[in-house]
C-alpha cells in the first residue's frame, strides 16, 4: 500500500492488439508526465541533476492494489559552458507499497533485439513489454557543432542470470541508426524501499557526447490463466479519516564515470478512493 512505511494471451492477435494499445497509452502518460512534474534539485559542485516522477493515478482503492503506471526521470547539466560527466549507473528504489510482479508474462532474451531496431524489437519480444522512455543527449566532436540527439527506450520484461531483470532497448535514428541494450537487474528486499532497479549504463552510450535527460515509465496490464493482472500496482493506504497520504514514492541515485553519485527522494501523495 501506498502511504505505509508496504500469460498468457487469450490469442496472440488479441495479446499483440493489447500491447499496441498499452504502447499507446505509454507514449501519451509521457507528455502527461513531462508536462506536470515538480522536479527535486540535487548538486555536488558543478554537477546538477533534476529527478523527477510519480504515479499515475493518483487515486487508488483503500485496501486492495490496482494497476499503476510509475514514472522516472533525471535531467543532467554542468555549470554554463559545461559538459557533464558520462553517466554509469542508474538506481531506482521504489516504495514497498509499489508491487512489482511480472507473473505469467513473457520475457524476453538480450539476443533477440541486441541488434534490432524499435519496430524489429517490438516484433521480437512485444509481448514482453513493461515499459518505455526516451534519452536526450548531445554530441561533442572536436571541431563540430554540438548536435541534439532523441532516442526511443522499450523496456523488456527479462531473466538475466536466473534473475529478474528488465532490457532498456534505447534505439537513435538520426544523424545515425544507433543501437544500446541496458540491463536493469530488479531485486525485492524488505525496508522502506521494496524493490530495487539498478542498471549499468555502457560507455558506449557516452561515447562522443553526453546525456542530457533519460525518462523512463514502467506499466503493463496482461492476462494470466483468465486473471487481469499489472506488472506493477499499488493502493494508498491513506489514514483513517483522511483520503490523502504523503508517501516516499522513490529513491533514486545516478552515479558519474568521476566518482560523484547524486540522489534524491521523491515524495509523492495518492488520493484513497473507495
Amino acid at each position: 500500500m501506498l502511504g505505509t512505511h508496504d500469460s498468457d494471451a487469450t490469442t496472440a492477435g488479441g495479446e499483440w492488439g493489447a500491447v499496441k494499445r498499452t504502447f499507446a497509452f505509454l507514449a501519451i502518460l509521457m507528455l502527461v508526465f513531462a508536462a506536470s512534474a515538480g522536479a527535486e534539485l540535487s548538486q555536488k559542485g558543478d554537477l546538477f541533476v533534476h529527478f523527477d516522477g510519480g504515479i499515475s493515478p493518483r487515486a487508488l482503492p483503500r485496501d486492495k492494489p490496482a494497476p499503476i503506471a510509475v514514472s522516472i526521470e533525471g535531467k543532467i547539466r554542468g555549470l554554463s559552458g559545461q559538459h557533464p560527466p558520462p553517466l554509469r549507473r542508474i538506481r531506482i528504489a521504489l516504495n514497498r507499497g509499489g508491487v512489482l510482479d511480472a507473473k505469467g508474462l513473457p520475457t524476453c532474451r538480450q539476443s533477440q533485439i541486441e541488434f534490432a531496431t524499435a519496430p524489429q524489437a517490438l516484433a521480437a519480444c512485444g509481448t514482453a513489454l513493461v515499459g518505455a522512455g526516451g534519452i536526450v543527449a548531445r554530441t561533442d566532436l572536436a571541431g563540430q557543432a554540438n548536435v541534439l540527439i532523441r532516442g526511443e527506450v522499450l523496456l523488456f520484461n527479462s531473466i538475466v542470470d536466473g534473475r529478474p531483470a528488465i532490457l532498456a532497448h534505447i534505439f537513435q535514428k538520426k544523424p545515425a541508426q544507433i543501437i544500446r541494450l541496458v540491463v536493469f537487474r530488479v531485486q525485492h528486499t524488505g525496508g522502506q524501499f521494496g524493490t530495487i532497479i539498478s542498471g549499468e549504463l555502457p560507455p558506449a552510450l557516452n561515447t562522443n557526447g553526453y546525456l542530457q535527460s533519460i525518462f523512463l515509465q514502467l506499466q503493463r496490464r496482461y492476462v494470466f490463466h483468465g486473471q487481469h493482472k499489472a506488472y506493477i500496482s499499488a493502493s494508498c493506504a491513506a489514514p483513517p479519516g483522511f483520503s490523502v497520504a504523503i508517501f516516499p514514492f522513490a529513491k533514486v541515485s545516478m552515479s558519474f564515470a568521476d566518482g560523484r553519485t547524486l540522489a534524491s527522494t521523491l515524495t509523492r501523495s495518492c488520493k484513497a478512493s473507495g
